[in-house]
């Protein structure tokens, strides 16, 4: 049977059965990242000039992408965690969209279980063979179709209906695009532009036509620019997001200690790093903290970040860098 999650203000909302077993996941993942294949491989290619015949798969080894993509960079990035924060932040903007985000969580204001989740499910579409991505784009469409409800207009829909289903692959290739790269992980221009075309793989296992989702940068801007008018900030995802600026103890801590968490300050830093018109949506802004930083401020922090993530910081203490 379906459980359900806190919708606050007392409303229960059904959580499809397969989100059962997320729930069991090792909270390691989160730090972790995606599991891929090698770390000491992507570590050693992850800035390196991208070389278009590597994606090659002549031994059949891989599924969508291979370790010459920019995919396989991006992903592969110590920043991708928080941007995967930072899509689930902006993905909660829309009505309608953000119950594909709370099908996999417990509560709508504890982003941590969703976030699991997501980082298991890109490990597999990135890195997994082709019939271990068929699995996963299977197991996600099955969640997403028992997502129903109704409209602020009236109208039905369901998690996997092609507009929310675009609405989901567009804030997730531009939150890891945009979050790496501001981050410090060295993209070209053409690079960047790469990524958003290999990108339209992803969305076939999601169940859209390819040649439907924005394939160049200003498509993608064009897509937001129109997606606006859509957008608002509702009390599920006023929750969702304020976890992220302010997150709650968890449970298991609570004895152990009273101050905020370690990784408060990243969660903060996926709210900063939000275009500025999805910030403004926020009606209560931060006013202190990671959250609170100006754009430039952001940059440096999330600079910083990936450089204690990767160990830089160390090594250039040590003259090694």
């Amino acid at each position: 049977m379906a459980g359900t999650i806190d919708g606050g203000a007392g409303r229960a909302t059904p959580v499809p059965p397969l989100s059962d077993a997320v729930r069991a996941a090792d909270a390691a993942a989160v730090e972790a990242g995606p599991v891929r294949p090698s770390d000491a491989a992507v570590d050693r290619d992850r800035d390196r000039p991208f070389t278009a015949d590597e994606d090659a798969d002549a031994g059949g080894h891989w599924g969508l992408f291979g370790p010459g993509t920019v995919t396989w960079r991006v992903h592969s990035d110590p920043l991708i965690g928080l941007a995967v924060l930072r899509s689930l932040a902006l993905r909660v903007l829309h009505p309608e969209g953000l119950s594909g985000v709370f099908a996999t969580a417990r509560r709508v204001d504890d982003p941590w279980d969703r976030l699991t989740w997501t980082l298991r499910h890109l490990g597999v579409t990135t890195f997994g063979s082709g019939a271990e991505v068929a699995v996963a784009g299977a197991r996600m469409r099955a969640i997403l179709m028992q997502v129903t409800g109704v409209s602020a207009t009236g109208d039905s829909y369901r998690g996997d209906d092609p507009d929310l289903l675009l609405w989901l692959h567009c804030c997730q290739v531009a939150s890891f695009a945009e979050v790496t790269r501001r981050g410090g992980l060295p993209l070209t221009d053409d690079e960047h532009e790469t990524y958003i075309r290999e990108q339209q793989r992803a969305a076939a296992v999601l169940g859209l036509e390819p040649d439907e989702v924005p394939g160049t940068r200003r498509d993608l801007a064009q897509y937001f620019r129109a997606a606006r008018p859509r957008l608002r900030m509702t009390a599920p995802g006023r929750a969702f997001i304020s976890s992220i600026i302010s997150p709650a103890m968890p449970e298991l801590m609570t004895l152990a200690q009273r101050t905020r968490p370690s990784w408060a300050p990243v969660a903060g830093l996926a709210f900063g790093s939000l275009p500025g018109w999805a910030r403004r949506l926020y009606t209560s802004p931060p006013e202190t903290g990671p959250a609170a930083l100006s754009q430039s401020a952001t940059t440096v922090a999330l600079h910083s970040l990936r450089d204690s993530l990767s160990g830089r910081s160390g090594q250039a203490e040590l003259g090694l860098a």
